[in-house]
């Protein structure tokens, strides 16, 4: 039997009261549970098949990320192993009602945009608290309707955690500035924690500042520009007799009126000047820069064949030449003779005749199989005709 307390005084995991379910009822709702798409990816990693759980937030998490939660305290999350350890009906409603998708919604919205670091500042932030308020405040109710708690049970799902976190936040968010502000009416104007106040002075207030723009008492009144003059700008109002800024236009000679003058008045010598190449005589190559024309290229192209063909008619020669001195030895005519006659004469050779080939018919076309027959009976008669 399952539950907080047994037969033997022995205390389960479910502690203050509550009664664990029996594990085919457990496997069977996470079953259901890890099928939704975005239950099967870890909350705060991009790790697939999460196995472990926060029943604070009702996010499924992998090995690594419980080790994270662990860290930060039962008080921030509470992380349990899906496969391993025992669960009550109402943390097992938590992670109904919460899922990873929920969570994700609502801390993208209240600008918690990178799910997957800062681990830390993402479950200690406002919308952190106010989610896991909401969230315990709906398991509870679902524990009201099955007659397990006390108290009046709440409507909807899911889509209710959302809108109620969001009410929660909004509500939070002009209570802080409301608190601000009476704290800010109470004193009055005066500095107060949380209220920031303005700490600048003027130049004239400070003692010894640098940088006073004084003018001398004779200094003659300003004359105001055509286009309707600045009298007074900044909150300086002008005075009757006092002293006064001139704004003088600036001179026709300085450097920078100079600089805007069309180019009429740059002199000659600023100008660029572009002197042409010159390049070799080229009278002693034939052709500029040495390269040969068409027809001198012609010439030199007739001129390599005639060579060619002379060099080839000289070897054919003294190839002929050699032959015949080559056959004269064989046949013992050398030149032993003193006129060039020869000494001995010719030996006959006999020659025979050419035996004409005969052709044997075509050998018929077999295939494959008859011709491997034909072998395996020759060896056959081979092998009878020994003994």
């Amino acid at each position: 039997m399952s539950g907080n307390i047994q037969a033997d005084g022995s205390i389960t995991a479910a502690g203050k009261g509550e009664v664990c379910i029996a594990s085919a009822t457990k496997n069977a709702q996470f079953r259901k549970l890890k099928n939704i798409p975005a239950n099967t990816i870890c909350f705060d990693c991009p790790n697939v098949r999460p196995t472990w759980a926060s029943v604070t937030y009702g996010v499924f998490l992998c090995l690594d990320c419980s080790a994270s939660h662990r860290q930060m305290g039962v008080h921030i999350t509470f992380v349990r192993s899906l496969d391993l350890d025992e669960w009550t009906q109402r943390q097992i409603d938590a992670m109904r009602i919460g899922g990873n998708d929920n969570a994700k919604k609502f801390f993208r919205k209240h600008g918690c945009t990178d799910l997957k670091t800062k681990t830390d500042k993402k479950y200690t932030s406002k919308a952190a608290v106010a989610y896991r308020a909401e969230l315990a405040k709906l398991v509870e109710a679902e524990a009201v309707k099955r007659g397990e708690g006390v108290g009046a049970p709440a409507e909807g799902g899911a889509s209710s955690l959302l809108d109620n976190a969001d009410a929660i936040m909004k509500k939070s968010v002009a209570d802080e500035a409301r608190t601000k502000l009476d704290a800010a009416r109470a004193n009055g104007g005066a500095s107060s924690a949380g209220t920031l106040q303005p700490s600048a002075k003027l130049a004239s207030q400070m003692s010894g500042t640098k940088g006073r723009l004084v003018t001398p008492s004779g200094t003659p009144g300003a004359t105001p520009p055509a286009s309707g003059g600045l009298l007074s700008t900044n909150g300086l109002k002008k005075s009757a007799g006092g002293p006064r800024l001139v704004l003088r236009k600036p001179s026709s000679s300085t450097a920078s009126s100079r600089l805007l003058k069309k180019g009429s008045s740059l002199s000659s010598t600023s100008r660029l000047r572009v002197n042409k190449i010159t390049t070799p005589a080229s009278s002693s190559v034939g052709g500029d820069l040495g390269f040969e024309d068409v027809e001198t290229t012609q010439k030199n192209l007739e001129n390599d064949k005639k060579k060619a063909a002379e060099d080839k008619k000289r070897r054919e020669e003294e190839d002929a030449k050699l032959a015949r001195e080559l056959q004269n030895q064989l046949n013992g005519l050398g030149n032993g003779g003193t006129n060039g006659s020869p000494t001995s004469t010719a030996v006959p050779v006999a020659v025979e005749p050419v035996k004409p080939v005969v052709k044997s018919p075509p050998k018929p076309k077999v295939s494959a199989h008859q011709e491997n027959m034909m072998k395996l009976s020759s060896m056959n008669s081979d092998f009878f005709s020994g003994m």
